[in-house]
């Protein structure tokens, strides 16, 4: 009779939990889908409108400072999660995993070794967009004395036809690339908590970026339906991640956890390459000072830091509850 209550107490706590789960990629998906478009269309409207001046160069340098300083604080928020929330979940699944026979003991560290190949993945990826764009005649060649590049660098299509199209098609698929795996990363998390994380690393930065990429095609003369149909696609794609990330968890948890390891390891060395080369190697080119730099992206190790450290007192909390509630029940 007492096991039979508790046992029942114990499964509606998991299904609430459950349910608060669901609900927290839900609104991952709105805040990365719809609010980033949102901030997207802003400065679309503001230029159109004559809200906003239609030249770059009036930009001042205190702008520039700001975003700086929000991106490297981004970039910390997002290499704290790889290191200290991601990585933990991929061992996590592979020693359930090898628990439960459902993936093969090699005996080698494969939880890293899927990083580092989602890492060289997106790397490669890079270079190959970077070479489509040079030949095409998008982009210039790397100068003598670095190889460096970012995608701020890359023109916004100012041509209208087919040539405008595909160049822009190109910009977007190079930054699709990031968000559809940052997606996957959100979707395959196991408790809400690690979602939010994940969703104030991700939104941090996807957020800056939109709000540019807008300004940038409002001040282009490309014309405004492809000027939003480009932020379409830039914004849908992580909610399309989040799906199949949610989706290969589910598969995961049916079937063993083999494509849930290989997928979430990809995704976290995707997002290493991504604060390493997309935002610290371009923001220390900028005209900023570098310590104000560093002390960002501390601020962002330390903010996650004790997020994470209010994660571990609420999940002691939930389990202290739980015989509390047991007691209650007898």
């Amino acid at each position: 009779r007492k096991s039979t209550e508790y046992t029942g107490q114990s499964i509606t706590i998991t299904d609430t939990s459950m349910e608060i789960l669901l609900v927290s990629k839900i609104v991952s998906m709105l805040c990365l889908g719809l609010v980033t478009w949102i901030v997207g269309v802003l400065p679309l409207l503001g230029v159109r409108m004559g809200w906003l001046s239609r030249s770059e160069t009036e930009q001042s340098h205190k702008t520039v400072v700001i975003f700086s300083c929000m991106m490297s604080f981004g970039g910390g928020v997002i290499l704290t999660s790889c290191l200290t929330h991601m990585l933990p979940d991929v061992n996590e699944v592979l020693q359930e995993a090898l628990e439960n026979n459902t993936f093969p003991d090699s005996g080698l560290p494969v939880a890293e070794i899927f990083v580092l190949a989602g890492f060289l993945m997106i790397y490669l990826l890079e270079e190959v967009v970077h070479l489509i764009l040079v030949l095409t005649g998008n982009l210039k060649p790397d100068g003598e004395g670095g190889h460096g590049h970012s995608h701020e660098h890359i023109e916004v299509p100012i041509e209208e036809g087919i040539q405008a199209t595909a160049r822009g098609f190109l910009v977007v698929l190079a930054l699709c690339i990031h968000d559809f795996f940052e997606g996957i990363a959100l979707g395959v998390c196991k408790r809400a908590t690690s979602v939010w994380f994940l969703l104030l690393a991700f939104a941090s930065h996807k957020w800056v970026i939109s709000g540019t990429l807008g300004l940038n095609w409002a001040r282009s003369p490309v014309k405004a339906v492809v000027s939003m149909l480009y932020m379409t696609v830039f914004c849908g794609i992580s909610p399309v991640g989040v799906a199949v990330g949610m989706a290969l968890k589910q598969s995961g948890e049916d079937h063993g956890g083999a494509a849930l390891i290989v997928f979430q390891g990809l995704a976290t060395g995707s997002l290493l390459y991504v604060v390493f080369f997309e935002i610290l190697e371009k923001e220390r080119k900028k005209a900023v000072p570098g310590v104000l730099q560093a002390l960002c992206l501390s601020l962002g190790y330390i903010f996650m830091v004790c997020l994470g450290l209010a994660e571990v007192k609420s999940d002691k909390g939930v389990e202290d509850t739980t015989p509390a509630m047991y007691n209650v029940v007898l």
